[in-house]
């Protein structure tokens, strides 16, 4: 009998401990929510703290109630935006941040958080904190997809929100599909002698520019349907020679194109026609090779000289500059994303 009673009071602390682990996972607003959809590359090998180490990366979420905080994990700039209206800077947030600035009405909203410019780009998500009550559920998104690959252009890193107003984000929100932007400021395509790993080396990695050991990406976690390169700028300010700009171009192109077959990859011409006629050539012989689905992006007179309003400093567009490439670039590759 007493054997009996033990193994019923183990029982009863099993299914106790199991009920706790099950809700704090299921919590609403916790990373593992399968309400909150994830959007870039994230790390989310630990369920209690998901990790992104990109800039752009963001995640979707509807919730009811009048109030919603972030738990941050690290300090970091981000930005937020509930259902339309504007985006909300957090700089430097950490720890629990209210994303409400006054409480909303009750009733069903939608979230979308943002990771910002920072140095290192490490986004640390911990979870949302909701009313008492409040619930979330899934939002509407889009089944398709647009990848960036780039530097501190595609990234608009001189304007106050970059990221979220960046030709590459504008564009996407405008077209309606989801996006990721796979780019970092002052990096080559090209690996050049004391400036790190080049695009052609940390595009197939998890983790950014300034994790230069970083583990392998899984490519099968999502399948862009447009991949935009914006690509030559650095290389070109670090005198990186044609001959081996336009051979290592061939070499991103073919290397794409084997993790994502089916993709529609558009080289851009570099707003400033920095490293065009390599660019050129590249396209050409993937296209040469059979690859019909590599295009040439001739962006000449999308933007004013470097002196207009188009730019902030000469080199980087400014969100005037960035709207005008956006509205530019939408019906190109529109077609493609129908």
């Amino acid at each position: 009998m007493k054997k009996k009673t033990i193994l019923l009071l183990y029982g009863l602390v099993l299914l106790l401990f199991t009920h706790k682990v099950f809700a704090a996972q299921t919590q609403p607003g916790m990373p593992g929510d399968k309400h909150i959809v994830y959007f870039g590359r994230w790390d989310k090998s630990n369920s209690a703290q998901y990790v992104s180490y990109w800039g752009g990366a963001y995640i979707r979420v509807n919730f009811t109630g009048t109030t919603v905080k972030l738990i941050a994990g690290n300090k970091s700039n981000f930005y937020s935006r509930i259902d339309d209206g504007p985006w909300v800077s957090h700089l430097n947030g950490k720890d629990t941040v209210d994303l409400t600035t006054k409480p909303l009405l009750n009733g069903l909203h939608t979230l979308v958080i943002a990771q910002g410019k920072d140095y290192d780009y490490i986004f640390k998500f911990d979870g949302l904190v909701l009313d008492d009550g409040a619930r979330t559920e899934k939002p509407k998104v889009s089944e398709k997809m647009v990848e960036y690959i780039g530097d501190s252009i595609t990234t608009g890193y001189t304007d106050a929100q970059a990221e979220v107003s960046d030709y590459a984000w504008v564009a996407a929100e405008d077209l309606g599909v989801e996006h990721t932007q796979i780019a970092y400021p002052g990096v080559n395509l090209v690996t050049w002698p004391n400036k790190g790993n080049g695009t052609i080396i940390q595009y197939f990695k998890a983790r950014s520019f300034k994790f230069q050991d970083s583990p392998d990406w899984n490519f099968k976690t999502y399948t862009p349907n447009v991949i935009v390169i914006n690509l030559g700028t650095n290389d070109n300010n670090n005198r990186v020679p044609d001959t081996v700009f336009q051979r290592v171009y061939i070499e991103l192109l073919t290397r794409v194109r084997e993790k994502f077959p089916k993709a529609e990859i558009f080289a851009l011409r570099t707003f400033l026609d920095l490293k065009t006629a390599p660019t050129i050539a590249a396209v050409k012989v993937r296209n040469a090779a059979g690859d019909d689905k590599v295009h040439f992006i001739d962006t000449n007179g999308w933007l004013g000289p470097r002196k207009s309003d188009d730019y902030t400093d000469g080199l980087h567009p400014s969100i005037n500059g960035h709207k005008k490439a956006a509205k530019l670039l939408e019906p190109i590759i529109a077609p493609y994303l129908n």
